[in-house]
């Protein structure tokens, strides 16, 4: 089988009752796929699960958790493919058409940065999506509402949408890199809409798929820390998506401002 065009890329913490299914998920799918996974000083059996089960995984252990953003970009320097399929460890995938329509529809144009598939809360509700963000753009949002509301949902053209969820993510490496990666001032949360505000400033695009789709259990990590921490974690949490959204758009309008001033010189010129 020949090599795929993208690499997988996983973070985890404390993930040990996880990392096994998506490991094997993507094995089963895409025997060939180069898998690295980047191991935030977990403090449970992560390391070791991955070393006895998957010893061809290339696994790079940190001594302390760096956050989630370094972590992502610390895999992406490791990365030579056109690609990368960013993942988080609670996921399951069902299907190996997910990666052919990832890879289809980032291939259609240069100017397409990221895709990602539908995301369902587990296996025994397969009409109940995840409520992301992924969902915020009009048409997106009556995707969402189809299967809230145990509708036909008929559209199976890719939706561009402003914000896509992190959790599955298949990723333009250039892109990527092109507007400067994840911002590591955020620890963990709020590097998801810097990300997409910054590929809409670059002029790419993103877009969801609702035809291919995925399991995502979310938080288990988050979970295996105390109560305290865990509040402590989601006002972090908020403190940073309202800076990254604030600090994104903010920059959209600057940059309409600045092409606007100029275009009204040029005129006058």
């Amino acid at each position: 089988m020949d090599a795929p065009l993208f690499t997988s890329l996983i973070v985890t913490y404390n993930s040990a009752a996880e990392i096994l299914n998506l490991l094997t998920d993507l094995h089963t799918h895409v025997p060939a796929n180069r898998i690295i996974v980047i191991d935030n000083a977990s403090k449970d059996e992560t390391v070791e699960v991955v070393q006895r089960w998957f010893p061809h995984v290339q696994l790079i252990r940190n001594i302390v958790n760096v956050g989630y953003a370094k972590a992502v970009n610390q895999g992406f320097a490791l990365c030579d493919t056109e690609y990368v399929l960013l993942l988080n460890p609670d996921i399951r995938i069902p299907s190996p058409q997910l990666f052919s329509e990832m890879e289809s529809c980032l291939h259609h144009s240069r100017q397409i940065a990221a895709a990602a598939p539908l995301q369902f809360k587990n296996d025994e509700q397969k009409n109940s999506l995840n409520l992301t963000w992924s969902y915020s753009t009009p048409n997106a949002f009556r995707l969402y509402l189809a299967f809230w509301l145990q509708r036909k949902w008929v559209l199976t053209t890719p939706i561009r949408v402003t914000l896509l969820n992190a959790g599955c993510l298949f990723i333009r490496r250039a892109a990527f890199e092109q507007v400067g990666k994840l911002d590591e001032k955020y620890f963990m949360y709020g590097e998801e809409p810097d990300l997409f505000l910054k590929f809409r400033r670059y002029g790419f695009e993103c877009y969801l798929l609702p035809n291919v789709s995925i399991t995502h259990y979310r938080e288990r990590s988050l979970m295996t820390r105390p109560a305290l921490q865990r509040l402590q974690i989601r006002f972090q949490a908020v403190c940073n998506v309202a800076d990254a959204f604030i600090t994104g758009w903010a920059n959209l309008m600057l940059d309409k401002l600045a092409v606007s001033k100029f275009q009204q010189v040029a005129r006058k010129g």
